[in-house]
């Protein structure tokens, strides 16, 4: 329910806030870290895929 004050400013009345609302909400920068640290992660793999595959023939 929503109505205007003098100053017209809105608030709102039993707001009612899921658990889904609650849980996503996160900081950029920690969502950055993450990603980052995922990415390293998976460059790190990638690289030990290809040094394995180049040092058993696989590509020769």
């Amino acid at each position: 329910m929503f109505y205007l004050t003098p100053s017209l400013t809105i608030i709102m009345k039993n707001q009612q806030i899921s658990n889904w609302d609650k849980m996503v909400h996160a900081p950029f920068k920690k969502v950055i870290k993450f990603d980052l640290l995922c990415m390293g992660i998976g460059a790190v793999i990638g690289m030990g895929i290809g040094a394995y595959s180049v040092a058993s023939g696989i590509f020769s």
